[in-house]
């Protein structure tokens, strides 16, 4: 059974319109969608979506606009999905962030153009209306705000460091866009889920070099899972154990978009149950694959007691 404490998940929250082409259209042309849809987006949010379905706990904490576009799409999917957003910050008068998508049909790769032009980023003052008391994990994704996300982190240490071991939180942080800042979020946090843009942008080429040439760049006692796409995952854990794990692709890719935060919900959840860094990544694994296999979310719920079964702590 999964333990009774929340996951919180801090992040972005935003809006996505996405439009399913045959082919990712051509400059200046004018096409036909096979279908389009809006739905929930922002990783953080996504990791929440995820957890919910699994079955967790899950709280995300993030900035929401004060629009009643973001309250439709955004509020009341996460109410009625039992995600807790009690502790979001809302702001009047900011525009609902949003995020164009197009997926290709004949890969199921996606494209996406970003506008954010006047939401603010979370603040540590914003963190410390949490009840640290009420989670076991806390899970970060990075941004640009990433000294602010620093400071959190900080106060979880903290906490972890004047309480007793049954009451500490595992702290994560989800390392994608290649930007240096990333970096300020790597001290005193328990894993690190390293993107391969992140990771090509420090100079890596594969997921086995990124976890041994990451960790060699920055010691310590923490946990580094390197999803490669198709070529698979490698993680070392905080002994220096060095762990790998395959992919696990549907018959048909339809949706790509989302399978990363996929990936890192699935983990999260294992481990916040007590299962093994290894099942964890294969159960993270298989997880995105299946989400994959179809559009959005939803579907991964007829599939989630089979893949649970399929992995042994």
């Amino acid at each position: 059974m999964a333990p009774s404490k929340r996951i919180l998940c801090v992040g972005l929250c935003n809006l996505d319109i996405i439009q399913v082409c045959d082919a990712f259209p051509e400059e200046d042309s004018d096409q036909r969608s096979l279908q389009s849809r809006w739905q929930r987006g922002g990783n953080a949010s996504n990791n929440c979506t995820v957890l919910a379905l699994l079955g967790a706990d899950a709280e995300l904490l993030a900035t929401f606009a004060d629009s009643d576009h973001f309250r439709f799409a955004a509020e009341r999917d996460l109410e009625r999905r039992g995600i807790a957003i009690g502790n979001c910050v809302r702001h009047e008068g900011c525009e609902i962030p949003l995020s164009t998508v197009w997926l290709s049909a004949a890969t199921g790769s996606r494209t996406i153009v970003h506008s954010n032009p006047n939401l603010p980023e979370l603040t540590v003052g914003d963190f410390g209306g949490c009840d640290l008391s009420l989670y076991s994990w806390v899970h970060f994704e990075g941004r640009r705000s990433a000294s602010e996300i620093a400071k959190m982190i900080a106060s979880i240490k903290e906490w972890n460091d004047r309480s007793e071991e049954e009451k500490k939180i595992v702290i994560s942080v989800d390392l994608e866009k290649p930007r240096d800042s990333n970096l300020l979020l790597v001290p005193n946090v328990d894993i690190i889920f390293l993107g391969k843009d992140f990771a090509r942008f420090r100079g890596f080429n594969s997921a086995q070099e990124a976890v041994h040439g990451f960790r060699k760049e920055f010691p310590g006692s923490y946990t580094i899972i390197c999803p490669w796409g198709s070529s698979g995952i490698a993680a070392l854990d905080a002994n220096g154990q060095y762990l790998s794990c395959g992919v696990y692709p549907p018959e048909t890719v339809r949706d790509t978009l989302g399978a990363g935060d996929t990936f890192c919900a699935g983990c999260i959840f294992q481990l916040n149950r007590g299962s093994s860094l290894q099942a964890a990544l294969e159960f993270g694994s298989k997880l995105a694959g299946a989400k994959i296999g179809d559009f959005g979310f939803d579907h991964l719920g007829g599939k989630i007691s089979a893949l649970l079964e399929g992995c042994s702590k």
